[in-house]
């Protein structure tokens, strides 16, 4: 009984894997990119869009994935669960950046608005995918 529970639940962390967590590996590796070009700075508000719609794109996957453990969800409930725990997200990313300011000195936030606008687009990108993913379900 034990071992089904645990093969159940590998594979989950493997369907995980290829099926959702490459959204966001994606987008780090965007933002690395985008980081050694000369033009960084006007691109960086698109890494924040793609990071936001990469983070709901990933948890609305999974929330599916874990059906099989978890139960179904009504429509709306998981539209809202995948966009909170993307905005939930980006507010980890934003602490994190800060605790490393704090601890090493370094100056990866540049001030309010530049944690705020970094929210804010992070938001926005999850919300406009999960907009577009809703309607698009409705239009099949």
């Amino acid at each position: 009984m034990a071992y089904n529970s645990l093969r159940l639940r590998v594979g989950m962390f493997g369907r995980l894997l290829r099926e959702a967590l490459w959204a966001p590996l994606a987008i780090v590796l965007l933002a690395v990119a985008v980081g050694r070009l000369r033009a960084a700075d006007d691109l960086w508000w698109l890494v924040h869009v793609l990071g936001g719609a990469a983070l709901a794109f990933c948890y609305l996957r999974a929330i599916d994935i874990a059906r099989a453990t978890l139960g179904a969800l009504r429509p709306p409930a998981k539209y809202l669960l995948a966009f909170g725990l993307a905005c939930t997200t980006a507010v980890g990313w934003e602490i994190g950046e800060f605790m490393i300011d704090q601890l090493a000195g370094t100056a990866l936030q540049e001030g309010n608005l530049d944690t705020m606008s970094d929210l804010m687009l992070g938001t926005g990108g999850a919300a406009g995918y999960l907009a577009w993913h809703a309607i698009r379900r409705v239009t099949r």
